[in-house]
């Protein structure tokens, strides 16, 4: 899970027109995991794993983890570190179960939940999406999966989501790679690129064109349905 180098959040608690564009709350991989089945974002704290925020409006399973609770263990094995953690949930299968082993207060107790794909998360409600940090007129597309930005009149690639995986199947688009056109439109700007692609109603067909190391590839799919508002400001 590369993405995880700093993270922005994002909850679906409504339909907006448009995708988000301005996003806030960073962490680093050294210092967060995102347990994405949970809706729980981890941090170290006077050396211990403490869970530091909950969405709750997300498709929790039979889960009961809280704010404030601190991580012992994973799959068994004690964890103290962030990494010793992500390792534990990025070695779980899709499909097997995750066990997270919980204190709270002086109570100990066991959470768990089946792991699921990307794909899957992505589609649940109430997705957690997560990308790189955003830099000064970079825009974002979070069901697109992309972040770009303006760069000698071209439109650059900056960061690939996870919710690219829904989209792009026959081309994977890459930090660096060119966004040529976007339905026979060129591009030379990221903002007029946005106003193209926001223009599209949901489910349309979108065709976009990119550029890498002297080759064009395209992609052709379904607009997906935008993602909701940002509602986390810390």
């Amino acid at each position: 899970m590369k993405y995880f180098l700093s993270l922005f959040y994002l909850l679906c608690l409504t339909t907006a027109a448009q995708e988000p564009k301005r996003m806030t709350r960073t962490l680093s991989a050294d210092n967060a995991v995102i347990i994405r089945e949970a809706g729980a974002v981890i941090v170290p704290k006077n050396d211990k794993l403490i869970v530091d925020i909950i969405l709750g409006n997300h498709e929790q399973q039979s889960t009961d983890v809280q704010k404030d609770d601190e991580v012992l263990m994973a799959n068994g094995k004690k964890v103290k570190t962030v990494k010793d953690l992500q390792e534990q949930y990025e070695n779980t299968k899709v499909g097997d179960e995750f066990k997270i082993g919980l204190k709270r207060g002086e109570n100990l107790l066991m959470a768990k939940f089946t792991k699921k794909s990307a794909e899957e998360l992505n589609k649940a409600g109430g997705t957690m999406v997560m990308r790189m940090e955003q830099k000064e007129g970079e825009e974002v597309l979070p069901a697109l999966g992309l972040a770009f930005s303006t760069k000698d009149k071209q439109v650059v690639v900056n960061n690939v989501l996870p919710t690219a995986a829904n989209n792009f199947k026959s081309f994977s688009p890459k930090a660096g790679d060119l966004i040529v056109s976007i339905n026979g439109k060129a591009t030379t700007d990221a903002e007029s690129f946005v106003e193209s692609y926001d223009a599209l109603k949901e489910g349309d067909k979108v065709t976009i064109v990119f550029f890498r190391d002297g080759k064009e590839s395209r992609e052709t799919f379904s607009k997906p349905k935008p993602m909701g508002r940002m509602i986390i400001n810390r």
